[in-house]
This record gives structure tokens, sequence and C-alpha cells, in this order.
């Protein structure tokens, strides 16, 4: 048996859905239509489909879809007619697929998939869609354009997965890309205009606490739920009790994180990135990425040997920060200066991973604790203090791995930088 059926591609004009690695598609099979789309955490899934005409996508799906349509209008851009056969095969069998590229109702192209009943057509649309990057002039301001443009990609791609929900994933990505846009604008501060800059960064940190709530809660849970795997049942069970707890605060977070989303601010924030990424203000100071680069790291440097023999939590947590500020401007100057900032960046996420254990146990000991002292239940403070014990293990290791750690990245930020 075979099957046919047409998927018209829709995107904006500039190709913002190709770029993110967003599928929008009317399928029609059957005198059936239906609007899909597909999103980047999982290529080749349906992560939504509504019924709709070819006017327009459904509501839902163009609610979905909002951060990245901002009222402007979808073009189609490829129509493919599939021809399919094996679907009536086995489970693991393979389908085959003779896929013709249509244009004004024309056969332009022709190829054959073999492979899982995916819809072929994405890697055709990405392949008609490519983006130039900037070349590697030293001057700070055509770097700073590449990370906006290439942040702002990466808002747009998570925005929708976000929203969905189906996958924490979608929330850490777009999360991390406001944190790095916002990152990115402060180092360059001695070459933007301060005014503008600090305006921007502070929309950026309004929607990165909106997210941030919902995420934070993600990582705990996460964490909690598999030390309830390792625990007696009874103990397990008691956990349950905060697991619960820890649930309906996210819920509640993530509401918040919804209508924050669907809000005005957010919808002409998305806009004033996408500018910013055309024509950041700058305030006609040059500065080379280097030196922007290794002014941060002088900062980071400082708080490190700043750090006693037996540092507190704080103390551990600020130079962190210092360190992922460190980070991101290596990023930025990595295209210019090459291999030794790629390997400063590789240390500074070493660090990273080590200080950041450290302050997911700190915090999960804090919340285990307020959470506790809510409740009354014997069995639930037992259970609660085992995990406790285990955050402070946590710590003890990170701690112990912080000194070589933060020793490799100041050798080799001196070597990047100086």
């Amino acid at each position: 048996m075979s099957s046919v059926f047409t998927s018209t591609y829709h995107d904006t004009p500039d190709g913002r859905f190709a770029r993110a690695g967003i599928a929008l598609r009317r399928r029609v099979e059957n005198g059936l239509s239906i609007w899909e789309v597909e999103l980047p955490e999982a290529p080749g899934e349906v992560a939504l489909s509504e019924p709709g005409g070819p006017a327009e996508p459904p509501p839902l799906v163009a609610d979905l879809l909002r951060g990245l349509l901002r009222e402007r209008e979808l073009v189609e851009v490829a129509t493919l007619q599939t021809r399919r056969s094996g679907e009536d095969a086995p489970v693991d069998a393979e389908v085959h697929d003779e896929v013709e590229v249509l244009e004004d109702r024309h056969v332009v192209d022709r190829f054959d998939i073999d492979g899982a009943p995916q819809d072929p057509g994405l890697g055709v649309v990405r392949g008609r869609e490519r983006r130039k990057t900037p070349g590697g002039k030293r001057s700070a301001l055509p770097h700073l354009q590449r990370m906006i443009r290439r942040q702002y990609d990466e808002i747009l791609a998570h925005d929708p997965g976000t929203r969905l929900g189906t996958d924490p994933e979608s929330l850490h990505k777009l999360r991390v890309a406001v944190r790095r846009l916002r990152a990115f604008l402060r180092v360059a501060r001695p070459i933007l205009d301060r005014a503008w800059a600090d305006e921007l960064r502070a929309e950026l940190k309004w929607a990165g606490r909106a997210l941030g709530a919902v995420r934070d809660h993600d990582v705990l849970l996460i964490h909690l739920r598999a030390q309830a795997a390792t625990l007696p049942p009874a103990d397990a069970a008691a956990l349950g009790r905060i697991v619960e707890g820890m649930e309906q605060e996210r819920e509640a977070s993530r509401s918040e994180m919804l209508e924050a989303l669907s809000s005005p601010r957010y919808l002409e924030l998305l806009g004033r990135i996408e500018l910013a990424g055309e024509a950041p203000r700058w305030n006609g100071v040059h500065r080379s990425v280097r030196k922007l680069a290794g002014r941060e790291f002088s900062k980071f440097e400082r708080a490190a040997k700043a750090l006693g023999p037996e540092p507190s939590d704080s103390d551990l947590h600020q130079v962190r920060v210092r360190g992922k500020r460190a980070r991101y401007a290596g990023e930025l100057a990595e295209v210019s200066v090459g291999k030794k900032a790629r390997r400063f960046v590789a240390r500074a996420k070493r660090l990273q991973n080590v200080l950041g254990d450290h302050q997911d146990a700190v915090v999960a000991d804090e919340r285990i604790r307020a959470l506790v002292l809510s409740q009354s239940n014997p069995q639930l403070a037992l259970a609660a203090g085992r995990l406790v014990e285990r955050q402070r293990e946590r710590t003890l290791r990170a701690r112990g791995r912080a000194p070589k750690t933060l020793k490799k990245l100041r050798r080799a930020g001196r070597r990047a930088w100086r």
C-alpha cells in the first residue's frame, strides 16, 4: 500500500523558522488539512498538530509560535509531494518515500528517502536557508552583533517548546540564551551606549527571572526524584510529600512564566533584541574583543585570589558568577583569538560544572529544610535528614575539586589574555 500527501512549509520572509530549526507545515492527505509543528528538541517528531485551512495557522498553533511570528506574515517557502510506501510493513521496517519539490505546481527536484516515517521536507527547507557569519575582524562590535543574533535565534528556537512544556530542556536552553545575551551586553559595555545597554539588560533580567523560577524547580525536582529512588520505601513515600509540594510551587511559577511570555512586554523585548542584532547602539569607542575578555578575566582572577582556605558558600558562588562572566567574554573573543580562547572557555565550563554542582547542593539543602519545617511529620524529617546529609556530601566533593579547577582556569586565562 502507498499513500500520497502534500506538505507546504511556511516561514517568515526573513527565514526565522528555518534558522531556529522549527518546521511549520500544512499537510494535506485524503482531503484532510493538518497544520504541524516540529521543534528543535525533537527533530522528526510532531510537537503539535491541529486541523486548519490554507489561509492561516489555527489559533493553538499561532499561539505556540507567537514569539516568532509577532504579527509578521507567513510565506510559503517549499511544497513537497510525497508518495510513501511500506507504512503497512512491520513496526521496525523502513518506509520508502518518493519526494517531488514543487514550485508553481511544477516539479523542480526529485529525490528518494528510506528510513523512518517522518515528513521529508525540513532538510530541504534548511538547505535553502543559509546564514552568513561575519569574518574574523578584531573590532568587538561585529563579534557582539554575531553573538546577539545567535542568542536571538536560540530564543526563537526554544520559545515554542517552553510554552508547550513537554521537555524541560526547552526552558533550560531558552533561559541560557537570555542569560548569555545579557552577559554579552555587559561585557561590551565599554563600546555601547550605557543607557541603551542597561535598559535592554534590565528587560532581559525580567525575562530571566520569569524563566528561572520554573527552571530552578525543575533542577531540584529531578534531583529529588532520583534520590527518592535510592531510599527505603517508607522514606521514599515520605519524600513524596516534599516532591508534591515542590510540584505545586512549580506549577504556580509556570503559570506566571506563561503569563510573562504572552505579554506585550515580552514580545516588545524580542523586537528590541532583533534590532540590537542589526544595529547595537555604539558609543564610538573602539575596543578589541581580546581587551574586553582580558578585563573580565582580571575581575575573575581578583575574586579567585581573595578566596581563603575555607571559603564560604557565598564566596564560592561569587567566584562562580565571575567565572561565568569571564567565560562569556571568552566566547565573544573565540573567533578572533582562536585556540587559546577556546581552551580558556573549555576550562571555564569545567569550573562552572564544579561550582554549579556546589550551588545546586546548597540550594537543595535550604529548600529541603524549609519544606520540612512547614510540616510536622517524623518520617518526613528522617528522610529529609538523609537528603540533607547527601547535599553536604555533594558540597564537600565540589569543594575538593574546586582548587585544581580554579588553578587550571587561571593558567588558561593568563595564556589567552596576557
